[in-house]
């Protein structure tokens, strides 16, 4: 979901002492409370339920009622995985007579039983999620003070009102390999008064309720569908591979987009992918939106510089001298960049490329790398550029002047970005240095893209045609090929 979007939708009375919710959760940043489902805050703040994952990590449960705190539970376990889908489970039966029984919470079909807070609420107690009146929000808790917008992906949202069912009933263990998967039509399942099933699989209506209740609820904002699914995930950039102390606020829109907004230092701050490959060819679209030293490539995922990256001041996947290990390609100054022993070329019209210039402001940088031969070019607009130093446009399809080339020997390599962090500039926020990438999804941010062309496998939506037989960067591609 983009910044201030949720789904809402009024709430009839219900049942505020038993009910479900599953969710298929990916989450984009770790540094930010992420709310996934809630009644309404703003409606009765002295009544209500939040189902959260914290800015720790800690997946969290909270109800108020009658301005009270009855129900605290949070877990020990801590949720950071950017790279992975979470199934997400909430079982609330206020009417057990055991208490262990009444508030219920699964991670992939294992139930949680170590917490570091566990109030439990007393036997027959009325939480205020489906109260009548308050609104039920997913992907936001909707307060004035604290919204705690959902930043991620959300799929397969289960909402039951009246019963507490086991998180087999929406997900089961795959027969042949054991992982937990979403049962795509789940049997029986009786969704009550307030219930729904999210699909979001009509981007034309991606509040469509699919339980039969005709539930459906209402976008606010600018929720956009991903085709990233629990069954084929796309590269993102990772919040815990991030050379930024401020990563909290930089990853924008579901970790695809990074802004420099903050001033504390000067030096190269970014990201590495989520998805790294030993083989194979592999292309994404970085857009290059503001400011200045911004650079798209591939980085070594077992580079020190990997095991380095969060919450320090000053690095990059590429920053010479501070063993940053990979291949970029610094768009404003046309600027080949081979990190990790120290140099830099720069790459221009004088050298005898003659179609090197440098990027403005939403231009469209093309990556395009072949891990089997060792080989990397980068393209402009719809143009791959020459190789340096000659007029020899390179080919990726033929594997014609490779922009740099290495000795392939099994490495991981992932898509790798930075932009430069500045301490002038206006103060925090004034024209921030900033980039959006496309690893296949079809879109610059918020911003779909104008064509729609896919890779060989007919995988992805980019804005220019990836170079024969090179593929987008998800784990469908990489199971076969990666």
């Amino acid at each position: 979901m983009a910044a201030s979007s949720y789904l809402k939708r009024a709430t009839t009375a219900g049942n505020q002492k038993t009910y479900t919710v599953s969710a298929w959760c990916k989450i984009a940043t770790i540094l930010n409370p992420k709310v996934i489902f809630s009644s309404d805050v703003e409606d009765d703040g002295s009544n209500y339920g939040s189902l959260s994952i914290e800015a720790d990590g800690l997946l969290k449960f909270i109800n108020l009622t009658g301005g009270s705190l009855v129900t605290n539970y949070q877990s020990h376990r801590k949720l950071k995985d950017c790279a992975s889908w979470y199934h997400i489970v909430l079982r609330v039966d206020t009417t057990q007579s055991t208490a262990g029984d009444r508030i219920r919470l699964y991670v992939n079909g294992e139930q949680l039983t170590s917490w570091a807070y566990s109030t439990t609420p007393n036997q027959d107690t009325d939480t205020g999620v489906f109260k009548n009146g308050n609104a039920t929000l997913v992907g936001a808790r909707h307060s004035s003070s604290s919204h705690n917008y959902w930043d991620g992906n959300l799929a397969h949202v289960h909402i039951v009102d009246g019963t507490s069912y086991a998180p087999s009933k929406f997900a089961e263990a795959d027969s042949t390999t054991g992982e937990w998967k979403p049962i795509l039509a789940p049997s029986s399942v009786s969704y009550g008064n307030n219930g729904a099933f999210l699909k979001f699989a009509d981007s034309s209506n991606l509040g469509l309720d699919s339980s039969g209740e005709s539930h459906t609820f209402t976008v606010v904002s600018n929720v956009k569908q991903s085709l990233s699914t629990p069954s084929n995930l796309f590269c993102t950039l990772n919040a815990n591979e991030s050379y930024y102390t401020g990563i909290g606020t930089a990853l924008k829109y579901g970790a695809t987009g990074w802004e420099d907004a903050h001033y504390s230092s000067d030096g190269p701050k970014g990201s590495a992918g989520t998805l790294a490959c030993t083989k194979g060819k592999w292309y994404f679209e970085v857009k290059h939106i503001n400011g200045m030293y911004s650079t798209a490539g591939i980085s070594l995922a077992n580079s020190k510089a990997s095991g380095e990256m969060i919450n320090t001041t000053y690095r990059s996947p590429f920053i010479q001298g501070n063993e940053g290990d990979g291949f970029a390609f610094q768009m404003d100054t046309a600027t080949l960049i081979q990190r990790g022993d120290n140099t830099e070329v720069q790459w221009t019209q004088s050298d005898g490329s003659t179609n090197i210039a440098n990027f403005a402001d939403n231009d469209i940088c093309m990556i395009a790398y072949d891990l089997d031969a060792g080989k990397i070019w980068w393209g402009k607009n719809g143009t791959w550029l020459d190789a340096p130093g000659t007029s020899n446009t390179g080919n990726p399809t033929t594997g014609a002047n490779a922009h740099k080339t290495w000795t392939a020997n099994g490495e991981f390599f992932r898509p790798a970005v930075s932009c430069y962090q500045r301490t002038y500039g206006g103060g925090a926020g004034a024209n921030p240095n900033s980039l959006q990438c496309n690893f296949g999804e079809g879109r610059f941010g918020t911003t779909d893209v104008s064509s729609g062309n896919a890779d060989s496998n007919s995988v992805g939506i980019f804005e220019y045609a990836p170079p024969t037989n090179f593929l987008a960067v998800c784990t469908k591609n990489i199971k076969d090929y990666g």
